[in-house]
């Protein structure tokens, strides 16, 4: 049970080593987290700017939300949301083409202009506690805070069967031409440079009949630490879209934004503080819009006068009394003695 209070927020520069040293956390294969500071840094100046709605809406946003311990004082993970995905960089994936025998992939970029949310990443010490659900929900309340700031689909590109020992996939069709390993190419090829992909991209069909069965085995399958990942993105109502990453072969799922089941489900309600809010549920709860964007998990009550949370949740959320919020809570869980009445009235 989640009984303390937990900050989300946009990252900005004072957060870069911190972020830096959260992201040196993984095990290599996060291309959207590369692990060097002027990286991390580059990618923080444009989420401040997408925040601070200073960039045209046509052009490209970078939403970059961390997660942190207040007991702690520490960043403890952290999850983006992306428009306009392929607009400044190519986004060339494989689409699964056909079935059986006549499978093959083709390169393809069917996802440029969508939204994507990814560089969801929890620090390993946390994530007995629940807390990895609430990161990946705090991007959905963010696009409900403003809906056309986001494209209609919505994807997310999950790591698929790799490491340091390298991909089935990229082993198979790029490591001959590249003469790099998997984690080397991954970090070189990150923004999918065109003039560089142009000599590496296969032209045309490629058959899987004639691939080695773990090349075939890995296609649209994500990484094993990546599979919590997944479950969450179908309990939102994401599916495979049979479009797979260029070199690692991970899925990549998708949705229509308007049906995200946290977008959907999400409500609007007054909220007020008082000591009696610890006695509620753990609850996400968001305030402002895009700019000003703020969250925290926290106890809080709900009723029909609104959500009622302690006053130190609502002093970090950033919202006054009688303000408006949107809020996620789950719902109730059925005991053993109601499931067995369901059953008897079937």
């Amino acid at each position: 049970m989640i009984k303390d209070t937990y900050l989300f927020r946009p990252i900005v520069s004072a957060d870069a080593a911190e972020l830096l040293n959260l992201v040196r956390q993984s095990s290599g294969g996060l291309s959207s987290l590369q692990p060097r500071l002027a990286f991390l840094q580059d990618y923080i100046e444009t989420s401040e700017k997408s925040f601070s709605d200073k960039m045209p809406l046509e052009e490209p946003h970078k939403y970059l939300i961390g997660l942190f311990d207040l007991r702690a004082g520490r960043l403890i993970g952290c999850a983006a949301v992306k428009t306009q995905i392929g607009k400044d960089s190519p986004f060339i994936n494989f689409d699964i083409m056909g079935d059986g025998p006549d499978q093959c992939l083709q390169a393809s970029s069917r996802f440029t202009g969508a939204t994507e949310v990814g560089s969801l990443f929890l620090h390993p010490d946390y994530r007995a506690d629940g807390l990895g659900r609430y990161l990946a929900k705090v991007r959905y309340l963010l696009m409900a805070s403003e809906p056309w700031r986001f494209g209609d689909s919505v994807i997310a590109e999950l790591r698929g069967i790799c490491g340091a020992q390298g991909s089935p996939l990229y082993d198979h069709l790029f490591e001959y031409k590249l003469e790099k390993s998997f984690l080397e190419a991954d970090a070189e090829y990150y923004d999918r440079n065109p003039d560089a992909l142009g000599d590496i991209v296969p032209i045309g069909p490629v058959e899987t009949c004639d691939m080695p069965l773990d090349v075939k085995a890995s296609l649209g399958q994500p990484h094993p630490s990546g599979l919590g990942a997944m479950r969450l993105l179908q309990r939102e109502g994401f599916i495979f879209s049979g479009t797979i990453d260029l070199f690692d072969a991970g899925p990549i799922m998708s949705a229509h934004r308007d049906t995200i089941r946290t977008i959907m489900h999400a409500k609007t309600a007054m909220i007020s503080a008082s000591p009696s809010g610890a006695q509620g549920a753990p609850t996400l709860i968001a305030s402002g819009k895009v700019e000003g964007f703020r969250a925290v998990l926290t106890p809080a009550s709900i009723s029909e006068n609104g959500v009622l949370v302690l006053p130190e949740a609502l002093h970090n959320l950033g919202a006054e009394m009688g303000g408006e919020v949107r809020y996620w809570q789950a719902k109730p869980q059925k005991t053993a003695t109601q499931e067995t009445l369901v059953k008897a009235q079937l």
